[in-house]
């Protein structure tokens, strides 16, 4: 697999054009976040970013946004940049219908797991980090 390569199922033909939620801490956000969101903005052409906002943070979720805003603002509102008090495996489907995506991005299995029993199609991205909550045995995410 090359580094580029997004794997999982893609919901059309042509998936550009698509909104994608890309979430995670970002605390803090690293080159990893930052590479990742510029191969989903090449793939899927609209990616928004929910920031996890939470109470033992590093870094406030309001510094995270705006590294990201600033990293993302030549993109002219192509990546949309949010914070968002619900980690996305307990999300709801109410929350996620209120992003209004097509797909969910993930490198989180448990939380691509969940996301999909809520009806949304999902996509697995590797992770620039790896760790044991995020191990992921194949290329898909069924």
């Amino acid at each position: 697999m090359q580094d580029s390569e997004l794997v999982g199922p893609v919901p059309m033909e042509n998936p550009r054009g698509l909104r994608v939620l890309f979430s995670g801490r970002f605390d803090p956000p690293h080159p990893g976040h930052v590479v990742t969101i510029l191969r989903l903005h090449a793939k899927y052409g609209h990616v928004v970013v929910p920031i996890l906002d939470y109470a033992d943070r590093r870094w406030p979720a309001s510094y995270c946004k705006q590294v990201l805003d600033e990293c993302f603002d030549h993109l002219k509102g192509d990546v949309e940049v949010r914070i968002n008090a619900t980690h996305f495996a307990e999300i709801t489907c109410d929350e996620l219908d209120a992003y209004k995506c097509d797909l969910y991005a993930a490198g989180n299995v448990k939380v691509i797991k969940h996301v999909e029993s809520l009806g949304m199609k999902c996509v697995y991205v590797d992770r620039a980090f790896d760790y044991e909550a995020h191990s992921y045995p194949g290329p898909s995410c069924s």
